[in-house]
């Protein structure tokens, strides 16, 4: 089976002009200064590679550990996706590299809870045109985020609507609601930690074809948390915040349930080429 997930996106924070501080806890210049920062990000997006190392354990419904973990290795990369209508979706695609320590066959594909290529959800609730659909209030102070920071909370209103996908035994879901708190630096707003978790559980449906003939699966918890760290370019010189570990864990009733680290580090970028050629005519 593949896990339900909350998806997320590689979110750099730009430079940009200067702005009020948050320090006087303001909920209005926080949004607006928040949702500044993001959009600068994709109006700046540089398309980047990076080495993923994915550690998966199974998990029994008390949490304690059941058969070995799962460790791969990615090249990763990120760009903006060419297919898509917005400015501010992106296209991950991955190649696996290494299964348990040993390299992968030629055109090995991803098992059910490997991550997959594809365009997940950017962090887009942050933009002005997307913060209506949310409640947002400021947390009292930066208790479990990074030193230094504010933090303010989040809720989905009214939540998404589930989407469940079957590809023979593997399934993909998401949607459901989210909730959670984003830390951020109240001088610049860049995110420095967000933590997302799901508003409430949900029902699988059954695969078609197997009605009854297959327990029911029940989506009990979905929690993320994802860290970011300044990382330096060159040429030209830039410091950008970028992703260096993602947490995910979630919670099955009728299958096993996951745990998965994912460490990002090597981060380089990577240039693409177009070319514009005359027309015959």
């Amino acid at each position: 089976m593949r896990r339900a997930a909350l998806l997320v996106a590689l979110l750099a924070a730009a430079p940009g002009g200067s702005r009020p501080s948050a320090q006087a806890g303001d909920l209005a210049l926080v949004l607006d200064g928040l949702a500044e920062r993001t959009r600068q990000y994709y109006d700046r997006f540089i398309s980047i590679i990076c080495t993923e190392t994915v550690h998966q354990q199974n998990l029994r419904f008390n949490l304690t550990p059941t058969g070995k973990p799962r460790i791969t290795v990615y090249e990763l990369s990120v760009s903006r996706d060419p297919r898509a209508k917005g400015e501010d979706e992106f296209r991950v695609d991955r190649t696996l590299q290494l299964v348990n320590g040993r390299p992968a066959r030629k055109n090995q594909q991803p098992g059910c809870t490997d991550p997959k290529t594809g365009s997940p959800e950017p962090l887009a609730f942050l933009l002005a045109a997307n913060q209506g659909r949310y409640r947002f209030t400021l947390a009292d102070d930066g208790a479990g985020g990074p030193a230094g920071t504010r933090a303010i909370d989040f809720i989905e209103t009214p939540p998404e609507r589930v989407r469940v996908k079957w590809d023979g035994s593997c399934f993909e879901a998401d949607g459901g609601g989210h909730q959670g708190r984003v830390w951020f630096d109240p001088i610049s707003y860049d995110v420095m930690q967000v933590a997302l978790r799901l508003s409430k559980p949900f029902l699988i449906p059954l695969r078609p074809g197997r009605v009854g003939l297959e327990p029911a699966i029940r989506v009990e918890r979905s929690e993320m948390t994802i860290r970011f760290s300044r990382v330096e370019f060159q040429q030209p010189d830039e410091v950008v915040l970028l992703p260096e570990s993602i947490e995910t864990l979630t919670v099955f009733r009728g299958v096993v349930s996951l745990k998965t680290d994912q460490k990002l580090s090597n981060y380089r970028r990577f240039l693409t080429k177009s070319e514009i050629r005359a027309s015959a005519f």
